[in-house]
């Protein structure tokens, strides 16, 4: 039995049901909460290490209020394709595997945030940005020929929207001077390598990566 199915064994009774739709409402508050007030989220909200370790435990929960777009536009299409990706994931992989690669993503950044405060007393503000855009890699690598409409009106292929994503991703890491930038995309990345690694393992001798088993 791989590690992944003894955590699915333990755990799998607490998994939720219909995951993405508790996100995009999530998502709406925080984005009515940038909209009438932004500084509420900052200063009470996010994922401020020196803050938690002094008692404010409600932020490893209430970072994830940070909308993918400050656009009302933007943000009803980011709600509606993020559910969407979503919802055909957990169906095609089953609740529980979803809800591991997503608070696998949010565990990731709460404990090197608190680590890194912890060792170097410098606060590491992180943002579930890359956490959120890597649901999208997530889908396409699970479904690599499925076809979206960029602009609405030009069709392409789910791997090369992907590839892009990746390219654009090692492009800001490498140019960007924010450092807390720089650690979002590396654990955005290390997220989705480490659950195809871990759910594609195969019972002691037979550990070998099939991409099949997610389509």
């Amino acid at each position: 039995m791989t590690f992944y199915q003894k955590l699915e064994r333990k755990l799998g009774k607490y998994a939720i049901p219909d995951l993405m739709k508790y996100i995009c409402v999530i998502y709406v508050v925080g984005f009515i909460i940038q909209m009438f007030n932004p500084l509420l989220y900052y200063y009470y909200l996010d994922l401020d290490p020196e803050a938690i370790l002094h008692g404010h435990i409600w932020r490893i929960v209430t970072f994830l209020f940070y909308p993918p777009s400050t656009s009302p536009i933007w943000m009803v299409i980011a709600v509606f394709v993020y559910y969407s990706l979503g919802s055909t994931l957990e169906r095609l992989w089953g609740t529980f595997k979803y809800n591991f690669f997503y608070f696998t993503g949010v565990l990731m950044l709460v404990v090197t945030s608190l680590l890194f405060y912890i060792v170097t007393g410098i606060p590491l503000q992180l943002y579930p940005t890359y956490m959120t855009f890597s649901i999208f890699l997530a889908y396409a690598l699970t479904f690599p020929d499925s076809v979206f409409y960029l602009y609405f009106f030009i069709p392409i292929k789910a791997q090369w929207l992907a590839i892009a994503e990746v390219v654009l991703y090692l492009f800001i890491f490498i140019s960007t001077p924010d450092f807390s930038t720089k650690v979002a995309i590396a654990l955005s990345l290390l997220n989705v390598a480490l659950f195809f690694f871990l759910t594609n393992q195969r019972p002691k001798n037979n550990n070998v990566f099939h991409i099949n088993d997610f389509r």
